[in-house]
């Protein structure tokens, strides 16, 4: 008999144990990231011109994590003659934090508190057309989501103006003020389409893959959550999808929540 009731506890001792290692919320823990910003031709509307980009991409890389994660940026500026204003937490270069000088190497570090979809951009004159990008950080494991969802999708959405920043900026701080218009293009995930008629291939393509459609790839009956963030300067803009087939069905949620934060400075 005793040894009949040592098995029973044993047994239900380790399935304790399986219960408790199984749901155990995962550890937070430190993720790298290393961008380098250069200036490299880019095509994104069709247009050929001079852009800025983190590791040769535009937008820049998409920053993963999970609620209580340490993110750690590691940014060095190698465009040789414009600084880069990213601040520690927000605002413009100057007011929390001097830009980073050109050939400067500089580490940002924080704490992902909440978990939700962010965005991040330089702020430094009008030089956001082309750093920025989205960071999406994910509930710990064993924490339930407001909704199900299969699977997600990240739409970014940008102006994108043929002039460059600083031009930009030169006409909107003149002393006799001077509009620069709307912008050449709209981005999706940094992807438009210019008109290219009356200009050389060479300046404008209308076949450049990187002008290509940005696609979004989804399996009837599943359930997509879409992450969206506008990284426009000066535009604003309404997004809508389209149902193209009539007995499709498409049924939107939305989670949004609003924070109050006190100012520090």
């Amino acid at each position: 008999m005793f040894l009949h009731w040592a098995k029973i506890i044993n047994i239900l001792l380790i399935t304790c144990i399986f219960i408790f290692l199984i749901t155990i919320p995962t550890a937070a823990i430190k993720r790298h990231y290393t961008w380098e910003v250069t200036y490299e031709y880019k095509s994104l509307d069709c247009y050929k011109k001079l852009a800025v980009a983190m590791n040769e991409m535009t937008p820049g890389p998409t920053i993963s994590a999970v609620q209580g994660d340490t993110i750690v940026v590691d940014v060095i500026n190698n465009l040789l003659m414009e600084n880069r204003g990213t601040p520690w937490s927000d605002g413009t270069d100057g007011v929390t934090q001097c830009a980073i000088m050109p050939g400067i190497f500089t580490q940002i570090e924080y704490v992902n508190n909440l978990a939700g979809t962010y965005m991040y951009h330089s702020h430094y004159g009008m030089q956001r057309g082309g750093l920025y990008g989205m960071i999406n950080v994910s509930v710990p494991e064993g924490v339930t989501e407001p909704f199900n969802y299969d699977a997600d999708h990240g739409i970014i959405l940008s102006d994108w103006y043929h002039h460059s920043a600083y031009d930009q900026s030169t006409a909107l701080s003149s002393i006799l003020f001077q509009w620069i218009g709307e912008p050449e293009s709209l981005l999706i995930n940094g992807k438009g389409n210019y008109n290219c008629s009356g200009l050389a291939p060479g300046i404008c393509n209308s076949t450049n893959p990187q002008c290509s459609p940005s696609i979004l790839t989804v399996i009837p009956g599943k359930t997509y959550r879409l992450r969206l963030a506008s990284l426009t300067s000066l535009s604003s803009l309404s997004f809508q999808i389209e149902v193209s087939y009539s007995k499709s069905s498409c049924f939107f949620k939305y989670n949004i929540q609003f924070f109050e934060y006190k100012c520090l400075c």
